[in-house]
This record gives C-alpha cells, structure tokens and sequence, in this order.
C-alpha cells in the first residue's frame, strides 16, 4: 500500500507525539521514584511498623478503588480517540462535555454515600487489622482522607484522559511531575511535624490534584473548541460512554480483585507488619512495570486513531514493538533487582529489610508477566475489544483470590505474588495472544470484532 503525504504527515505526527509522552511520562515516573524513596523512608522513621503498615495498605486502597469513576474515564477517552481519527470535532466536544457531567454526578454521589453510610458504621481498625492504641485512632481518619482524595480524582480525571486520548499526554505528564514534587514537599512538611497517617496521605494523594487542576484550567482556556459546556451534554454521548465505561468498569473491578488485593489479603492474614517489608520489595518491582506502562500507554490512543483510519500497517509495526520492548526491558529490570534488590532496598531504607528468596523471584516473574498483558492490552483496548478482557478479569478474580488465601497461609507473601502470575498468564497472557494473532493475519476491522 503506497503512503500519501497526508497519511506520512500522520504517522510522523503520531511517533513524535507518543515519543513526547513517553519521554515526559518518564520524567513524571522518576519524580514518583524519588517521591517514593524520599517519603517512604521518612514516613517510616516515625511511624513505626504498623502506622507504617496502615498507611501503605490504605493507600493501595486507590488502586482498588480505579473503577470508582465506572469506567467513564477509559469509556470516554477510548471516545475521544475515535472521534479524532474521524476529524469530527463536534463529537469530540459532545464527548468531553457529557464524560465531564457524568464525572461531577458520580463524584458528589461518592463522597454523600461514603460519608452517610460506610464511614460512621465500619471499624476501619478491623479491616485494617492494627492493635495499637495510636493506629487505632487514626484509622478511621485516614480512611476519610482517602475517600477525599478518590473523589477529587475522580472529578479531575476529564483532563488527562482528553490530552491522552488526543495523543497529547505529554502536557498532563508535565503537570503530574510538577504535582509530584509539590506532594514531596508536603510529605515533608508531614514528617518532620510528625503528623497523621491521614495528613500523609493528603499530602501523597492531594497535593497533585491541585496542580491536575491548574492544568485542566490552563488547557480549556488555550484549546476553547474542546471546552465542556452544559449545552453540548447529549444523550446519546453519554449512552455511548456508559456502554462503554461499564465494560471497562467490569474490567477494572476484576483486576482489582485479582491483583491489587494482596496487601489486604496479607494484611488479615499475617498481620499489618508483614504488608510492611512485603510493600517494600513490591514497590520496587512495581518500578520497572510502571515505567513500561508509562512508555505502552501513549499507544492506546494512537492504536484507536490509526485504526479509524484503516493504517494497519502502523498498528502491526507498533505491536511488534511494543511486545519486544515489554518483554526485554522487563526480564532485564526482573533479574537486575533480583540480584541487587535487597541492596537496594537496605541503602534506600537505611535499614536491613529482610526478604525470603522466594519473594524476590516471585515479583520477578510477575514484573514481566504484567509487562506482557500490559502491551497487549493497549491494543486490545484501542480497537475497542474489551469483551474478550472483561471475560478474562472476572475468571482470574473468581480463581486468584481463593488461590491466594490458600498459598499465602502455606508460603507467605510470595503465595499471592505466584497466584497473581499463574491466573494472569492462564486466563490474560493467552487468550489475548491468541485473538491479536488472529486479528493480525487478515488486519482489518471485521477482523478485530470477528476474533472476539
């Protein structure tokens, strides 16, 4: 198929961009790095282990709660990107509007049901299982904190799901790295005043929503033609967003069951101390998967435009890329912090933090499986099939979480690690690898709703 100018003037502009927000995403991940290796240690230092452990095992809270916007930010980004493949500026706007009206409503119906019904009749002391007197008290702070933060995320989410979804996530990434430095500052106002575990996570998880929004306000103001307004909410924009949220919500909800229960999981069984060194080394890990998701999820957006424009070519060469740079940097990141992990770890908590072996390559093995399901993923969700991962998220939570209160009492945290990576690889890693092979023998839209 011989290239026009046009269609060689888009995919320059596509690369460059998703080389922009690689490398900005990079820049906004490194100050999440040094957030971390900054405010962990020195929340740490006067915690102790168990405020300590409540405070790692309430902030992993928010990854389980990534479906509290029903999948409204993934349904209108996965929006946004179609409708700018199509050049049809007007639904973009239509989109952005409803997806914007949808958020606030879901925001303030958050906060009202938390706050009248879970807050006032929950002992948060039990679910976190902590025993002293301090942790005690502040447990139900904390966990009011939090909700603060999820809602105010969730209202901010319109902006950098529109500049991702219009291959502009460079911008929102450089708004994040200015958040995260502010947060680091905050943190450290916290700690060295001794402050609460709910203090602490207002400064982890409020000071950035600040900056998400003078960024939402500066992008309306320079881009009017994508500014929400009341007169542009349609009903059949939203009826397209909830379609497609409440698949992604499903998505979400299953993913969070399987994975991201385990500090929980651990928590009730083994106690809040044993979440701490296990949070430790699994952060480390969770590095080198988030930095290969920072460099995977600007293709998403770019998958769904260059679809709507039949460029099949580009999406094959962006697949084979992106699976190649997964699964490399990944097995090298994995073996690297398997060797020098505990080093790691000891110079950055300037303390001997022990580890089983088995720990050690069982985050391994799941750094470079979640790497894998990641980069295939990113496709799946930019031609918009998201049935076949909704299928598989819902199996995995029915067989990971009932695997892991089995291995875990039998081998400890590394139980919940091994369950995670064999239920990804059975019912992710496969099954997707099989339909985007199929999908790219014929490469055409009838082909990707045909392998589903």
């Amino acid at each position: 198929m011989i290239e026009t100018n046009d269609a060689r003037e888009r995919n320059h502009r596509r690369g460059k961009h998703i080389k922009f927000s690689v490398f900005t995403g990079l820049i906004a991940r490194a100050s999440s790095m040094l957030m971390t290796i900054i405010s962990v240690p020195m929340a740490m230092s006067y915690l102790g282990y168990e405020r300590f452990g409540l405070w790692m095992t309430v902030t992993s809270v928010v990854s389980m709660l990534a479906f509290a916007d029903f999948g409204i930010g993934n349904g209108l980004l996965s929006a946004v990107a179609e409708a700018s493949g199509r050049d049809d500026l007007e639904a973009i706007r239509r989109y952005i509007s409803s997806g914007f009206a949808i958020l606030i409503a879901i925001a303030v119906c958050m906060l009202l049901l938390f706050f009248a019904t879970a807050y006032p009749l929950v002992d948060w002391a039990h679910v976190f299982n902590v025993h002293t007197p301090t942790a005690r008290a502040e447990a139900r702070p904390a966990i009011a904190a939090l909700a603060l933060c999820v809602a105010g995320s969730v209202s901010a989410l319109i902006v950098p799901r529109v500049q991702l979804a219009l291959q502009h996530g460079f911008i929102y990434n450089l708004w994040v790295t200015i958040g995260l430095i502010a947060s680091i500052g905050a943190i450290w106002l916290v700690s060295i005043n001794h402050g609460s575990v709910a203090l602490l996570i207002l400064a982890l998880s409020g000071t950035p929503l600040v900056a998400s929004g003078i960024n939402g306000l500066y992008f309306f103001h320079r881009n009017r033609q994508y500014r929400p307004g009341w007169a542009f909410v349609d009903k059949a924009a939203i009826r397209r967003i909830l379609n497609t949220g409440f698949m992604f919500v499903l998505l979400q909800i299953g993913l969070s069951l399987s994975f991201a229960s385990d500090k929980l999981i651990i928590a009730r069984l083994l106690g809040a101390e044993a979440v701490a060194s296990y949070s430790v080394y699994e952060r480390v890990f969770g590095v080198g998967v988030n930095l290969i998701l920072v460099m995977l999820t600007p293709i998403w957006p770019a998958y769904a435009e260059a679809w709507a424009r039949n460029d099949t070519d580009w999406v094959r060469r962006a697949l084979r890329r992106s699976l190649s740079l997964s699964i490399g940097v990944s097995a090298a990141f994995a073996a690297s912090i398997v060797v020098a992990g505990p080093l790691i770890v000891t110079l950055w908590m300037r303390r001997n933090v022990p580890v089983d072996p088995i720990v050690l390559y069982a985050l391994a093995i799941w750094c470079v499986i979640q790497s894998l399901s990641n980069a295939l993923s990113m496709l799946l969700n930019g031609l918009h099939m998201i049935r076949i991962q909704v299928i598989a998220s819902i199996l995995t939570a029915c067989v990971a979480i009932p695997l892991k209160l089995i291995l875990v009492r039998d081998l400890g945290p590394a139980g919940a690690v091994l369950a995670s990576s064999a239920v990804a690889v059975c019912f992710s890693v496969l099954p997707f690898s099989m339909v985007v092979w199929k999908m790219a023998i014929k490469s055409t839209p009838e082909a990707a709703r045909n392998a589903t």
